[in-house]
């Protein structure tokens, strides 16, 4: 009967680390932990040393598994590691001390039962306070790691008779002062939480004021350029009625360039994004034509994101540009148009080689007349 019960565990420990590191290949890892853990629990149980060594041989074995399958997040895995392995002793804590010595496999069930229902409880409050666990890994790492020791020394005892009132209470006691831990660093995390969000906030409305400024300089800007319209073709028409046709072709090329000087408005609902954009194709010394038709998405006022952007923008030299921003599904698709932009190509290839904070693709196709450069990047999940 012991073998279910070592397969219920294996099983479960591999459910919760799969789901809480970024593990690759998730239905190989799945069933190679399941069965690593499971051969290690039957051979402890045949020599019968099934409970501390076994506790830290399993961590070790679970760490190496998990690192294996994963590219980075070293410590962020030892903490999952570490948890998993708590979970596991409280969950024996409470069979051990009032079921075990009547019958040890019933014992064995309702710890696996525990186990169960502590780790998706642990899968959903980390899923819900992914970044509270990011910013105090360490200080919860600590915490947990004691726990860990101090729990298994004393179940330890309990298994071995050897145990007192004492090792019972100093069980309940660790399991609270855990808790109350865990607790403060979760109303921390809420306060840091709120906090970033009223940032936010604020940030939002600045840009929204900021372009609203911006978007008003260009009406007035719009508005004054009409006026001064009206007298130029006044001129071109004075030049032609005289046949000083260079004259009227100086004048039409002069209005054609002031025409390229008024501000591009950009509005797309993501202020950083927005505000940004403008103000660079402002200082371009090439004319830019945008075309953006994106949502309102916390991707586009990403700091990598735009630095990419902008980034690219200055590596161009062309007369003309033709940028289009889109996207498709999870995908954001940037392309840029323009004669001779094949030219560029190096200098925006530096750009992207250095960027290693994104995940995208990119390729230049080039003829006789117009380039197109295409550049996919792959957004944050939802």
């Amino acid at each position: 009967m012991s073998y279910i019960i070592n397969l219920l565990e294996a099983l479960i420990v591999s459910y919760g680390l799969v789901e809480l590191c970024n593990i690759e290949k998730k239905k190989i890892f799945f069933v190679l932990n399941t069965v690593i853990t499971f051969s290690v629990s039957q051979i402890f149980d045949y020599i019968n040393m099934n409970y501390l060594p076994l506790t830290l041989i399993d961590e070790i074995l679970w760490f190496i598994v998990v690192v294996l399958f994963t590219k980075k997040f070293l410590f962020h895995d030892l903490y999952i590691v570490t948890m998993m392995n708590l979970i596991c002793d409280l969950s024996a804590s409470i069979p051990i001390m009032f079921i075990y010595q009547y019958d040890p496999i019933y014992a064995g069930l309702v710890a696996k039962l525990i186990n169960l229902f502590l780790t998706l409880g642990f899968v959903w409050f980390r899923k819900k306070y992914d970044h509270f666990e990011s910013k105090y890994w360490l200080m919860l790492l600590i915490i947990i790691f004691l726990g860990d020791c101090i729990s298994g020394f004393q179940d330890e005892q309990i298994i071995s008779n050897v145990y007192t009132t004492t090792n019972v209470l100093t069980n309940i006691f660790i399991v609270i002062i855990m808790g109350i831990s865990l607790y403060f660093f979760h109303l921390i995390e809420e306060s840091n939480l709120e906090k970033e969000r009223i940032t936010k906030l604020y940030e939002k409305e600045k840009y929204q004021d900021l372009t609203y400024t911006f978007m008003k300089s260009t009406k007035d800007e719009l508005d004054r350029f009409e006026h001064r319209m009206i007298y130029k073709i006044r001129n071109v028409k004075l030049e032609i009625e005289k046949s000083d046709y260079d004259k009227a072709i100086e004048l039409i090329d002069n209005y054609r360039d002031e025409i390229h000087r008024i501000n591009r408005t950009v509005y797309t609902g993501n202020g950083v994004f927005d505000t940004s954009m403008m103000l660079k194709l402002k200082e371009l010394e090439y004319d830019v034509t945008p075309c953006f038709t994106i949502s309102n998405h916390d991707f586009y006022n990403n700091v990598q994101f735009m630095n990419l952007i902008l980034e690219l923008l200055d590596t161009i030299h062309v007369k003309s540009l033709s940028l289009i921003i889109k996207e498709e599904k999870n995908i954001c698709i940037v392309q840029c148009v323009g004669k001779n932009l094949g030219l560029c190509f190096d200098d925006m290839k530096q750009v992207l080689d250095k960027k290693t904070d994104l995940i995208y693709r990119y390729q230049m196709q080039e003829n006789n007349s117009i380039d197109l450069f295409t550049l996919k990047i792959r957004m944050e999940d939802e």
